[in-house]
């Protein structure tokens, strides 16, 4: 519940004068503790925070040739456009009165050649985000990207995992976190260590309650939905059964899956034996202030194998993997949306414990879409 023109936190005050004096305190008190359940969050994609100076250009002719144009982009768009873009996610933010933001991944570029530049690199990023003055923590789970190139692995678990120990306020030595919020839970998950992660997985998901908004935080994304519908966790022939386990676990709970990895917005709703499960994907990298949205699909009808003609350049060798992949996931999905553009969101849970998700194209200011991605669970 809010009232227009007043903040969250001034709305629960009052309400708490309310029960004082209010004669019917068993409802005025009841309202109080339904308020205090709500809150706000800021939900971000992939940054790729980078500079060339972060990068020994010897070892990316070597090793990684071919991500040497992506590195100018990124660099360009982390001078050009960030900013930007965290500005208006902070007046956005202000505007909700958001308790923290959750950032999925990818928070750097990585690649840098040493560990000496990919320290530097991450403790850039870690002063660029302390700059802002958000006045909440900055809660970043592990990209692929993070850990990628020679002494990232390294710089993670040194300078990252101790940084988010200061951000969440608990104890933090592995990518592998739970943290919790007033009646909402976060599953925050390392899907680079796909194993061990799932095992501890299933020991975290039991002290989930019914009455508790569940999401799971996975940079990859677990259900496909654009051209590069290989890109998913567990996606090998021969992990068929750890991912229907999976979507089965997180069904089961009625978890709301947030994943980033693509590049993309997307909204989709997949149906398992023990019900359905929803999940929103984003992407920040945001190439231009102005960036036109393109390729916008909904409905069911659009989910069909031409997915992959959205990006007939990648990886022609996996074209009929992926077609196949589509093709089997098509007869299971109950909701579908995609359009290609990077930008930011936020997600409000309401005093009925249901997440209403805002996406942002760009640096916009008015939004794309708002979504209640609780009730689109059950279409």
């Amino acid at each position: 519940m809010m009232v227009q023109g007043i903040k969250r936190r001034k709305f629960i005050k009052t309400l708490s004068v309310i029960a004082a004096v209010f004669p019917f305190k068993s409802f005025a008190l009841r309202l109080t503790a339904n308020a205090d359940n709500a809150f706000s969050f800021m939900f971000l994609g992939d940054l790729h925070f980078d500079k060339l100076m972060h990068h020994d250009m010897n070892y990316l002719k070597e090793k990684y040739p071919n991500d040497i144009s992506q590195i100018n982009n990124y660099s360009r768009i982390t001078r050009d456009n960030l900013t930007a873009l965290m500005q208006s996610s902070k007046e956005r933010a202000k505007a909700i009165d958001a308790a923290f933001y959750l950032q999925i991944g990818d928070f750097v570029e990585g690649l840098c050649g040493s560990k000496e530049l990919a320290n530097t690199q991450t403790t850039e990023l870690i002063n660029y985000v302390d700059q802002q003055q958000l006045g909440m923590p900055f809660i970043a789970i592990k990209g692929n990207h993070d850990i990628t190139g020679t002494g990232a692995k390294e710089v993670y678990a040194e300078t990252v995992l101790p940084w988010q120990a200061k951000q969440m306020k608990q104890p933090v030595t592995s990518a592998n976190n739970v943290y919790v919020y007033k009646k909402t839970r976060f599953i925050l998950f390392d899907c680079f260590n796909e194993k061990e992660g799932f095992e501890w997985l299933k020991t975290v998901i039991k002290d989930h309650k019914p009455d508790e908004t569940l999401f799971f935080c996975t940079h990859i994304p677990i259900i496909p939905y654009n051209a590069r519908s290989n890109w998913q966790i567990y996606v090998h022939p021969n992990q068929v059964e750890q991912r229907e386990e999976l979507l089965n676990l997180l069904a089961s709970h009625k978890a709301i899956v947030l994943s980033g990895h693509l590049h993309k917005t997307s909204i989709t709703v997949r149906s398992t034996p023990s019900g359905n499960l929803v999940q929103a994907a984003i992407g920040s990298v945001v190439p231009s202030l102005h960036e036109p949205i393109k390729d916008h699909l909904k409905g069911l009808d659009a989910y069909q194998t031409n997915l992959v003609d959205l990006e007939p350049d990648f990886s022609p060798d996996t074209l009929q993997l992926r077609k196949d992949i589509l093709t089997k996931e098509k007869p299971f999905m109950r909701y579908f949306e995609y359009a290609d553009f990077c930008g930011y969101s936020s997600i409000e849970i309401n005093d009925k414990n249901e997440a209403n998700l805002t996406i942002f194209a760009n640096a916009d200011k008015h939004p794309w879409t708002t979504v209640n991605l609780t009730q689109l669970m059950n279409v």
